[in-house]
């Protein structure tokens, strides 16, 4: 199981530096060619289209072989990959090309996750999933921060479509690992049932479990107001707001990932974690603090410490998010959790949305600064309804 579980870790690492430095790469092509902070925000939802369709890929999770779901899952990253490197080196890439791939791969990203995060629990003894969780998460941000540094070098040395090769080579690579995976045998469940009575049973257990309820009202709620600030803000702010280059994003990014990484590396470290509710409540507020923080700054060396800081919150909520998660279902359901969980990520492209639109009228101080507030507001009101995730041990 511990060579399973090792492939895994090695073939998240590489699909994760692919996707960081495709992010990047697109992001900076849509600000410089369109000098809107809507469009960017669009850009950054439709990344994320999958997830409107989450619950239902969590019913495949369950049913199929899991390590050919995450092969062919990958293999279709690299053909999207592939198709935007032709049209740049053939001088024919437009913004809406951008669009549709991103789109089409969003598809892919939703059942990715579910399938990813399932296959751990999978892999790896009870006793050790805390670990294994912290410890993928850990691995996640390390890569991050290399691809996102290294990809705004790159893309200011030696442009998009040689950069672009990099991010080819990181996702077919990851297809690789998959595999070299020999995973022990499991029982597929979800079948014999229709999708509906599927999804009426996911939606019963989640109603029943207070603990399982709050923690995807809260994903839901981080999605809307945390991750739009590194996923789709931090371009436009990095160009209207402190006026650098690609380099100076990647660097931006790169402090975000780093203190995402300094979380999760210390809470893989921690043996027997307790409490681990109210790490994830603080965490999450803390998160929001500094999203309002960074929209009262505009020098360059203050934003990297507050994304660094964010970053440290965001990864202390998210990964202890994940372990009660998945310590908390059941077994036979818990692909048809992470598909609801996965649901809760669509609160991202709507955030995106509203935060480009608050951008393009107003700025994107504002954007952020709103974000913050009404995220620290809601999650101090979800725990006072939902008590049980802050007594969680």
């Amino acid at each position: 199981r511990t060579r399973n579980y090792r492939q895994l870790w090695y073939s998240d690492n590489l699909m994760t530096s692919g996707e960081q430095m495709e992010f990047l790469i697109l992001a900076w092509y849509v600000v410089n060619e369109t000098q809107s902070p809507f469009w960017v925000s669009l850009f950054a939802a439709l990344r994320f289209t999958g997830t409107m369709f989450a619950p239902l890929f969590g019913i495949v999770v369950d049913r199929y072989d899991r390590k050919k779901l995450l092969a062919f899952s990958r293999l279709g990253f690299g053909g999207v990959a592939l198709t935007i490197l032709a049209l740049s080196f053939s001088g024919q890439l437009e913004v809406w090309h951008v669009f549709v791939l991103t789109a089409l791969a969003g598809m892919g990203r939703a059942f990715d996750n579910i399938t990813r995060q399932t296959f751990i629990a999978d892999l790896v003894e009870r006793t050790d999933l805390s670990n294994a969780v912290a410890l993928t998460r850990t691995g996640r941000d390390a890569v991050q921060i290399f691809a996102l540094l290294a990809g705004g070098i790159l893309l200011d040395r030696f442009g998009m479509s040689y950069t672009y090769l990099l991010v080819m080579f990181f996702y077919l690579s990851s297809v690789l690992f998959i595999t070299r995976m020999r995973p022990p045998p499991r029982t597929p469940t979800a079948r014999g049932m229709s999708v509906l009575s599927n999804l009426r049973e996911s939606f019963q257990y989640v109603g029943k479990n207070q603990i399982i309820l709050a923690l995807l009202l809260l994903a839901f709620l981080v999605n809307l107001t945390g991750f739009p600030m590194n996923q789709g803000l931090t371009p436009v702010f990095a160009k209207e707001v402190l006026g650098t280059t690609s380099t100076g994003l990647g660097q931006l990014l790169g402090a975000y990932s780093a203190g995402s990484f300094i979380g999760s590396f210390a809470i893989a470290g921690i043996v027997n974690i307790r409490r681990l509710g109210r790490f994830m409540v603080i965490g999450a507020i803390m998160w929001h603090v500094g999203v309002l923080a960074l929209s009262q700054t505009s020098f360059f060396g203050g934003a990297m410490l507050i994304l660094a800081l964010s970053g440290l919150a965001q990864s202390t909520c998210m990964v202890t998010m994940s372990i009660l998660l998945l310590g908390n279902t059941s077994a036979d359901i818990r692909g048809r959790i992470q598909g609801l969980r996965s649901l809760a990520v669509y609160g991202l492209p709507i955030g995106l949305l509203i935060s480009g639109g608050i951008a393009e009228g107003f700025s994107v101080s504002a954007a952020l600064a709103i974000n913050g507030i009404v995220g620290i507001v809601v999650t101090i009101a979800i725990v006072l309804r939902l008590r049980g995730v802050w007594q969680v041990p």
